[in-house]
């Protein structure tokens, strides 16, 4: 008999955690070993998509509603695993605690962003031992061990290859560049200002062989940050500055480029960047996001600590594209062996 497992996460957005979910989901689909239901705060772009994974029956949006005593002995008695999708929903791991249902917490949040932003996040020690807690990468689960002194473990974030589909590209791709792309929220912490600044110290010639494709999402509370990019851009004539796309778009954007870029100055793990190691790209990312554990600069992609690190990266790339073949193959291995849906089906078979 197939056991009840919810998954609890904080809606269906276009974002990196309902992606990370929906990719585990269709594993464990085809593995059939589960009856799943998932549960929301809110709505999202993504909601469509679960719904013809799971069919509606099986999606509860709690849309605000305040858990009654009942709602917490169904939580509590239905299910046979519980798995939590990221620390935003955390005031849910209080209904867990000191049970004997299966808690598996998927923490997809950096660490000091945890202590920021929840205050009330649960120090994992003090949680009961039916709690487990994964990271989504082996750089993000080395940050999170240090900092608490917790053996997290590792539940890597599967990306599929997506089917081969028209796309109506809202723009015209220079055939004469060295394309970068930068999918990412406009976000002080997604750093595209220290890229931009970068960008200008590279000498007139680089600027005139390159170019640069910005796109993403912006919150409210970055409004201020994305106007700032948005100034700096329009005085840049190698660098284009998009919204958000939709994700078969973005997909084809990255076949087109040459070189997929996460300049963050703290990042648990880019989904832009394995994405494309996916599709076989350079990828240049800085330390300080998780996927850089598994990147040996040089080898695998490139890696930088700081703008000076950036701008020689970036004149290397510019100049040398045609012949970073071997790196390309490099990083497309990480993809198979650590990210691919097999490598991830494989993990989850261990975990379960």
């Amino acid at each position: 008999m197939k056991k009840h497992l919810l998954c609890i996460t904080p809606d269906f957005s276009r974002s990196g955690a309902p992606i990370a979910l929906y990719g585990f989901l269709r594993i464990l689909i085809k593995k059939d070993c589960f009856n799943i239901s998932i549960m929301a705060y809110g709505t999202g772009d993504l909601m469509s998509s679960f719904v013809e994974l799971l069919g509606k029956d099986h999606i509860i949006v709690l849309n605000g509603l305040n858990p009654t005593s009942e709602f917490r002995y169904m939580l509590q008695n239905n299910y046979d695993l519980i798995l939590l999708n990221t620390a935003a929903v955390y005031p849910f791991s209080f209904y867990f605690q000191n049970t004997v249902i299966p808690v598996y917490w998927w923490i997809h949040e950096a660490p000091g962003l945890i202590e920021e932003s929840f205050p009330a996040f649960p120090n994992p020690h003090l949680l009961s031992s039916n709690f487990r807690l994964f990271a989504p990468s082996e750089g993000a689960a080395k940050i999170f061990r240090t900092q608490y002194s917790y053996d997290i473990s590792v539940l890597p974030v599967p990306v599929y290859m997506p089917e081969p589909t028209t796309v109506n590209i809202p723009i015209e791709i220079p055939s004469d560049r060295v394309i970068f792309l930068v999918p990412a929220a406009y976000t002080y912490l997604k750093g595209q200002d220290i890229l931009l600044s970068a960008i200008l110290t590279l000498p007139e010639e680089y600027k005139r062989r390159s170019f640069f494709v910005f796109c993403g999402y912006s919150l409210e509370k970055q409004r201020e940050y994305k106007n700032a990019i948005a100034d700096t851009i329009s005085n840049m004539d190698n660098v284009l500055m998009l919204e958000d796309l939709p994700q078969e778009t973005v997909f084809f954007l990255i076949s087109k480029s040459h070189c997929v870029v996460a300049p963050s100055r703290i990042d648990t793990i880019p989904l832009s960047i394995v994405e494309g190691i996916m599709y076989k790209k350079l990828t240049l990312v800085s330390c300080s996001t998780g996927i850089s554990h598994y990147i040996q600069d040089c080898v695998h992609g490139f890696v930088f600590k700081d703008q000076e690190e950036l701008t020689k990266r970036l004149l290397l790339i510019i100049n040398d594209h045609d012949s970073l073949h071997k790196i390309e193959e490099n990083g497309h291995n990480i993809y198979t062996d650590f990210f691919s849906p097999e490598a991830v089906s494989a993990i989850i078979d261990i975990i379960l």
